[in-house]
């Protein structure tokens, strides 16, 4: 293979290409000192050393590279078109949540920059997030906020309220609260609502945001906060209800990403679906089996374009 690959290139043309090679690789002089050095453009110093590579001239290898999972990663990102894919090694279920909260504060700290606004959603894997994160002082003029109304939670832990301050603490930030709850009686009062100042002032941070954080919900999981708000005897409410697979950031989709509207939607304070596309970094955490449809769910109708996620969800999505 090797051979097969210098059979186009005259002897001059492989010189010309070692050459550059060497100085690049070996000398570490820029293209630019290159191209001065050979008489050319940057730019055909750019190709030769492109060309170097698929003719086997230069052949790059990173040591520890079969124990990683970088392949596995970058051909989930080709293939879903994902922004990035970060994927742990996971033998420990009772671990899964932490080790990828872990696993996004290393990417959210490559990411978050001076005046970025943060919206965040509630839940485990957010609240893993905001565990793990340290205390940041290299970014300034950060805001946090929610991108949901608010839920009573038993467990207090996993409320979006919380978390905001949580985090907001942890990145020296101005946290910007919602101070309403996701679900209102009606869809008067949620109209009400939204033409407040507070809440209109809100609104225009929240769909502001630069990056979002939210966990992936399972549908199933999910009833115990909805039970009340559909009525399982109306056949329209019931057909929403055994379409739906997965939740992101209170948005409702069928296996293939489909958005599905809940029969509450127009009682709901949130974010709106359009407005939540919009933002630049959709940060979806989430692992395990039991969850991989609504994963996917999430990947295909674009709830999210950055994954972080374990080896067995990750290997699946490549499969299927």
């Amino acid at each position: 293979m090797f051979k097969m690959s210098f059979q186009n290139l005259s002897p001059d043309t492989i010189n010309e290409y070692r050459r550059a090679a060497y100085y690049y690789y070996k000398n570490h002089l820029t293209q630019e000192e290159i191209a001065k050095r050979m008489n050319m453009s940057r730019q055909r110093v750019n190709r030769i050393l492109s060309a170097c590579i698929k003719n086997g001239i230069v052949r790059i290898s990173i040591e520890g590279i079969e124990n990683c999972n970088l392949n596995l990663e970058s051909e989930l990102e080709k293939k879903y078109g994902l922004k990035e894919v970060c994927v742990i090694e996971n033998e420990n279920k009772e671990e899964l949540n932490h080790n990828l909260g872990i696993q996004a504060v290393h990417y959210l700290r490559r990411n978050i920059k001076s005046n970025d606004i943060i919206g965040i959603a509630r839940g485990h894997a957010v609240s893993a997030v905001v565990d793990n994160m340290p205390h940041i002082t290299t970014v300034d003029n950060i805001i946090v906020t929610q991108l949901t109304g608010s839920i009573k939670e038993k467990n207090s832990k996993l409320g979006v309220d919380k978390l905001v301050y949580q985090l907001a603490d942890k990145l020296q930030a101005r946290e910007e609260l919602l101070y309403f709850p996701l679900i209102v009686g009606s869809a008067k009062l949620k109209y009400a609502l939204m033409q407040d100042a507070v809440c209109k002032n809100t609104y225009s941070i929240m769909r502001n945001s630069n990056i979002a954080i939210v966990g992936i919900g399972v549908a199933q999981k999910q009833w115990k906060h909805m039970v009340n708000l559909y009525d399982k005897e109306d056949f329209c409410h019931k057909q929403w209800a055994d379409s739906v697979v997965g939740e992101v950031c209170t948005h409702f989709y069928d296996r293939n990403g489909n958005m599905v509207e809940p029969p509450f939607r127009d009682r709901m304070l949130t974010l709106s679906l359009e407005d939540y596309k919009n933002i630049p970094i959709r940060l979806g955490i989430a692992g395990g089996l039991e969850k991989y449809t609504a994963i996917k769910g999430a990947v295909l109708g674009k709830y999210i374009n950055v994954l972080i996620t374990e080896k067995s969800v990750a290997e699946k999505l490549l499969e299927d």
